[in-house]
């Protein structure tokens, strides 16, 4: 533990620039790039790999093996689920949730998140769903079902409500 409270494994990788806040866990196998910016009570679980110029704001919890590409913000309280892979260029707002398994606790794989793609404060993304490029999902939306690239998908459950193009 350092003199902030963080645990973090002897083999965490980092680039130039990196900043940590107060009281986080980064488990082993942990690698993130250049210019990364990490607040306070951030908890990245084994595997989570972080591209650069990246934003993980305080409390958000990665469950291990992501991927989170470059210039991407991850807003207060986001939940990443396991194997879940975000693109570049994407902004996740606050207390977004990804699900790794069904309610039956059948593991069906992460969610994928494509570039460019805003996703909307408490919205749900189910398990193994694809959200295409620059699509945009609402708030407090849950998508169950794929989503096209530049569709903007709002609801309970989420529906295209139109395209961005």
């Amino acid at each position: 533990m350092d003199e902030n409270g963080n645990i973090i494994a002897d083999d965490f990788e980092h680039g130039a620039n990196f900043q940590i806040g107060k009281f986080c866990i980064i488990e082993s196998g942990c690698v993130v790039g250049d210019n990364v910016r990490i607040d306070n009570y951030v908890l990245l679980k084994a595997n989570t790999i972080v591209g650069s110029d990246v934003f993980i704001d305080s409390y958000v919890k990665s469950s291990g093996s992501n991927r989170i590409g470059n210039n991407v913000t991850l807003r207060f309280n986001a939940t990443v689920a396991r194997e879940v892979q975000i693109g570049d260029g994407v902004f996740v707002s606050p207390n977004v949730m990804t699900i790794y398994s069904t309610h039956e606790g059948e593991r069906v794989g992460g969610t994928v998140i494509g570039d460019g793609a805003f996703i909307g404060t408490n919205a749900v993304l189910g398990p193994n769903v694809h959200i295409g490029e620059h699509a945009v999902v609402g708030a407090l939306a849950y998508v169950g079902a794929d989503c096209d690239a530049h569709g903007v998908y709002v609801g309970i459950p989420a529906t295209k409500a139109r395209s961005r193009v």
